[in-house]
């Protein structure tokens, strides 16, 4: 680790205080729940973005760890006393959009809050809460992908299976739309509240609806669930699977899938073949080694939301600008502020992309504008 990054736990930064001349980053990652197997993951990349700034700039940078596993009052609550005590100057969150809502009404547009992975929000980059979102709505997610499907695969009737929250209610909302403007039917949809996913009853229910393809909108260990339980059940075979919140480290989990049928819709892919993504994994396997957990499209998040963090804070646009007004500028004018060496800081990747479950791996079949 770099002697220029230090990482911290909220109760010892309570205890040391606020430190001038340091970048307090509030990071917001699921060390438990639900999402729990991304959160290794998730850390090294904000680690591996957090010491390449510091290298670049030669500023220290303190990374504070939020568990945004926990309840979402209870991260909202951690993340308001770190900001009343100024010790935090961003927030990047890779988590569940239930917590963000929380942490959003508790914050109260006080510090710039980056969140990364694919979200609701119809707002395209900033919102009024003071939110950047750097992911992608599902409309963007699944209208090229569901369209692929619709025309190479022969499905029809579709099965929506999701948690009970505010983002997989978005997903269904915008797969009704498209699947309508397709000539596809929905005949199941089924919303289940985190950590209470009855695999077996919702798999039975689709075959009774006669569903020959399932959007998979469950996240982290409810997925992992859902997928081991239809291989255990040998309906692995029975449907189209399309998931919104599948990348690799849930499929090893899920013990891989060798049918063909499983699909996943996901900014980015550990397999696609763009040089500034292959780069990326080279730094991460030469920073943390092979036998590091997968650095999935929910940590590639992170670590761009890590790296507009810091291009936010070199700027000086947060001494002259409300932090709405600082994030919409600096999406503007990023090129001219701050540039990683590596990527460019952008606030949007405008690709939607597809990959098929080979094994272990998710190897892309579709990338579309």
């Amino acid at each position: 680790m770099s002697s220029n990054v230090a990482v911290l736990m909220p109760d010892e930064a309570l205890m040391r205080g606020p430190v001038s001349g340091r970048l307090a980053i509030g990071l917001l990652v699921p060390m438990s729940g639900v999402m729990g197997v991304a959160g290794p993951s998730i850390i090294n990349c904000a680690l591996l973005a957090a010491e390449e700034y510091a290298r670049f700039s030669g500023n220290g940078t303190d990374l504070i760890l939020i568990d945004a596993g926990q309840a979402p009052m209870n991260v909202s609550r951690a993340v308001n006393n770190l900001v009343s005590g100024n010790l935090v100057h961003v927030l990047v969150g890779t988590h569940t959009s239930n917590v963000r809502v929380a942490v959003e009404q508790n914050l109260g547009n006080r510090v710039p809050y980056i969140f990364t992975p694919p979200h609701e929000s119809d707002v395209s980059l900033v919102s009024n809460w003071g939110t950047m979102f750097l992911g992608q709505n599902p409309e963007l997610q699944l209208r090229q992908p569901l369209s692929w499907l619709s025309q190479n695969r022969s499905v029809t009737r579709w099965a929506l299976i999701g948690n009970d929250y505010v983002w997989p209610r978005k997903v269904h909302l915008a797969a009704r739309k498209i699947l309508r403007e397709l000539d596809q039917m929905v005949v199941m949809d089924e919303l289940v509240p985190i950590n209470q996913v009855d695999a077996e009853y919702l798999i039975n229910s689709a075959k009774r609806a006669h569903a020959d393809a399932i959007l998979v909108s469950l996240v982290g260990r409810d997925g992992i669930s859902f997928h081991r339980a239809i291989r255990d059940l040998g309906a692995d075979n029975s449907f189209i699977r399309l998931c919104t919140a599948l990348d690799e480290n849930c499929l090893v989990a899920a013990g891989g899938d060798e049918t063909g049928n499983l699909y996943s819709a996901m900014p980015t892919f550990m397999n696609q073949k763009d040089e500034k993504h292959q780069r990326l994994i080279e730094l991460y396997v030469d920073r943390f080694g092979l036998s590091a957990p997968l650095p999935g499209t929910y940590a590639e998040g992170c670590y761009r939301g890590l790296h507009f963090a810091a291009a936010l804070a070199s700027s000086g646009l947060l001494k002259q600008k409300s932090n709405i007004d600082a994030l919409r500028l600096l999406n503007k004018v990023t090129t001219q502020t701050w540039e990683n060496p590596l990527f460019m800081v952008d606030a949007m990747d405008s690709l939607a992309r597809m990959a098929r479950a080979e094994g272990n791996e998710l190897e892309v079949v579709g990338t579309f504008r």
